[in-house]
């Protein structure tokens, strides 16, 4: 691996140690701390840095790329994804390492968030990232890309913390139904910003365009995106050139409408998967009451309504409204199921009484210190908690245990191969004096 630097850019010969949370490697040069992209323990890299250090001379640590690899660690294998190299893309960057090696990374970067964040009713150590289901190489399986759109109308991705647009070339994380779209080709309509691409599980691709003063009209859709729906997004909303705006994602026998730019679990296993352990994990009373927090469109809510039954209650609670809407098209056929667009937050505050069980599933900035001090005061039973960004999981987890109650259990998942991203389940019940 080699890249000749840019004139004037610093670089450093590096013996790289530990990984870091966010997906890099600690390094050290005369006592400063490098955050290094690139690499990966053990080796030793010239790396150029990313900041201007005459700028950045006080700043408690810098950032830098790997560009040669002068001693290869054991577990650095070919790149499955060359673009994502140097000055490349981000969103893979651990693409150069052995997929085994990207998971006890992972479960090492994990295990050290819940020691530093002070959790203490769970035994760290057993916390090991689990593959997926049926993926062997971690490839293939992004259902959801949004795609980057430079002021030339070229599509690709931004590079790592910049906002250059890099080429995409064959994209192999992405779901086979995206690539064929060949977005990587495209010259995009004027006004474009980017570029959603969606495989869902059940019906054609998607694609939808955005731009804030995007012209539908002077949308053509080109033959290599046969019968995917085409949609444009504006600050006036989504307008369906083909479709309805909406993707159908199965999931067991239920089918999920959801909207073609909203939220749905990113890798093709996941919402099977989560389904399944939320179901044997949750264990809602029959005929007692379930809140699902951060519904979305009702995934978990569906098995929460199926444990507690008709004569039980159960409400999807979801900021986005029409996610929220959704949710009670996609439920309809279950009368126990309510749904509230709210703060989940302010929502619970303002709850009077208590519920049996509670699923939430919070973007990665998590559900927060006061949430989870609301929730150990209104459940009364058991508390499953959906994450996928450890940091936050390991802040929220041990706030609720200064709140007297303990975690159960702990898995974690890999859901987005190839990068540092974690998905992770924990069970919290009250703890027993």
């Amino acid at each position: 691996m080699s890249s000749a630097p840019a004139l004037g850019d610093r670089l450093l010969t590096l013996t790289v140690g530990p990984p870091a949370a966010g997906g890099t490697f600690v390094a050290r040069h005369e006592g400063r701390v490098v955050f290094v992209r690139g690499t990966t323990s053990g080796e030793t890299v010239t790396a150029r840095l990313l900041e201007d250090p005459q700028e950045k001379a006080e700043a408690r640590f810098w950032r830098a790329e790997a560009l040669d690899v002068l001693e290869a660690g054991v577990d650095r294998v070919p790149s499955v994804w060359e673009e994502a190299g140097v000055d490349g893309v981000g969103g893979a960057e651990w693409a150069h390492i052995a997929l085994p090696a990207q998971r006890r990374i992972a479960s090492e970067v994990m295990q050290e968030l819940l020691r530093r964040a002070g959790v203490t009713s769970f035994p760290i150590e057993q916390v090991q990232v689990e593959p997926a289901p049926h993926d062997a190489e971690g490839l293939g399986w992004r259902t959801r890309v949004r795609y980057a759109v430079d002021a030339e109308g070229r599509v690709g991705m931004r590079g790592w913390r910049s906002h250059e647009v890099r080429p995409v070339g064959e994209d192999p994380l992405s779901a086979r139904a995206v690539r064929a779209l060949r977005l990587g080709e495209l010259t995009a309509p004027e006004g474009t910003e980017a570029i959603d691409a969606v495989a869902p599980s059940a019906g054609p691709a998607s694609v939808v365009l955005i731009g804030r003063d995007l012209d539908p009209e002077s949308v053509q859709i080109p033959e290599a995106w046969g019968d995917a729906d085409v949609a444009v997004r504006t600050a006036r909303g989504i307008v369906p050139l083909r479709g309805e705006g909406t993707v159908h994602e199965r999931v067991g026998e239920r089918l999920f409408t959801v909207s073609a730019t909203g939220f749905w679990q990113s890798h093709r296993r996941a919402a099977e998967l989560l389904t399944e352990v939320v179901t044997g994990t949750l264990r809602a009373p029959r005929g007692g009451s379930a809140w699902d927090l951060y519904g979305g469109v009702g995934l978990f809510s569906a098995v929460a309504a199926e444990q507690v039954g008709q004569d039980g209650a159960v409400v999807s609670v979801e900021g986005n409204r029409r996610a929220s809407q959704l949710a009670a098209e996609n439920l309809a056929d279950l009368p126990q199921v309510s749904t509230a667009t709210a703060d989940v937050t302010d929502w619970v505050r303002a709850r009077r009484g208590g519920v049996d069980t509670v699923v939430l599933d919070p973007p990665r900035s998590g559900a927060g210190t006061e949430l989870m001090g609301l929730l150990a005061q209104a459940v009364r039973q058991r508390i499953v908690y959906v994450s996928c960004e450890p940091s936050t999981l390991a802040r929220d987890l041990a706030a609720i245990e200064k709140q007297g109650w303990r975690i159960s259990d702990l898995r974690a998942f890999d859901l987005f191969p190839h990068t540092h991203h974690i998905e992770s389940v924990a069970v919290l019940e009250r703890a027993t004096s």
